[in-house]
């Protein structure tokens, strides 16, 4: 099992920035990968983007670092100006979907069967977890590798499978000689958070997105969640509209921004078409 210890960026001010690198994803990737934490408060220096710049130099120098990212709140522009003009660009943006109190029979009639994976699904939802993605922080970074990207959604649900965890499940959407998708929840205290789902991207069945979020409300109501969860990638409107119909609520928007190291070697040349919106 893995462990992080976030230790402090900025010796002057310990408690602003605090940083750690990400064991898994360097396991995943095979090189260092780093998540920053700022706290609220706006740090007293003349220039903040320079003193966080220089402090990111020097630990991705020291620690080997190719990528460090961050979250900002999806309305605080003046903690995302602020990390641009240190040098993230901005990967991502989520929205929080919610939906309280759970009422299956407002669900709409049962299509498909939904049930617990089994070892004879292994194959199917790795291929589908390695293939069927194009949003994530990782996707959404244009120096990232795609297939880098792609295996980190195949180890995520790996772990899930493995892992043994009563309240982690994998659910799949099909009989057991048709795999159409699987979703990883994680039920605690009463609320399934929807972690990773995905359709098979072979599948010609159009409505089996919207079967998948359906069948997964209507499952893990009988596993006792009386409330369901999910973060979703704002950019992902196909997901954004079926939640919407589900009846899901939205907030919390958030911001996720990637910093490349200066000297990265294993991260891919920045795109000439980028280069030119950032020139203008």
């Amino acid at each position: 099992m893995f462990s992080v210890e976030y230790q402090p960026l900025l010796g002057t001010h310990p408690d602003w920035a605090k940083i750690a690198c990400l064991p898994w994803d360097e396991a995943i990737f095979g090189f260092p990968v780093a998540d920053l934490r700022l706290s609220e408060d706006p740090l007293p220096e003349a220039n903040p983007s320079v003193a966080l710049r220089e402090a990111l130099d020097a630990f991705c120098g020291q620690t080997k670092s190719e990528l460090v990212s961050a979250r900002a709140d999806g309305a605080d522009t003046a903690i995302q100006a602020m990390l641009i003009a240190a040098g993230f660009l901005p990967v991502e943006f989520t929205i929080l979907a919610q939906i309280q109190p759970l009422k299956p029979e407002s669900l709409p009639k049962q299509r498909f069967p939904m049930r617990p994976a089994g070892p004879e699904d292994h194959k199917a939802i790795l291929r589908i977890a390695e293939s069927a993605f194009a949003f994530g922080r990782y996707h959404g970074d244009p120096r990232f590798p795609r297939h880098l990207a792609n295996r980190r959604y195949m180890q995520w649900v790996r772990n899930a499978l493995d892992r043994g965890d009563p309240d982690d499940h994998v659910l799949v959407l099909g009989r057991p000689d048709a795999t159409l998708g699987f979703m990883n929840v994680v039920i605690r205290d009463g609320n399934a958070d929807l972690r990773l789902g995905a359709v098979d991207p072979e599948n010609e069945i159009g409505f089996a997105g919207f079967a998948l979020y359906a069948e997964t409300l209507r499952t893990v109501h009988t596993l006792s969640a009386r409330s369901a969860s999910a973060r979703i990638a704002a950019a992902n409107t196909r997901v954004m509209n079926v939640c919407a119909s589900l009846g899901y609520r939205f907030s919390s928007p958030e911001t996720t921004l990637h910093w490349h190291a200066p000297n990265s070697s294993r991260l891919l040349p920045t795109p000439l078409s980028l280069q030119q919106r950032i020139l203008t």
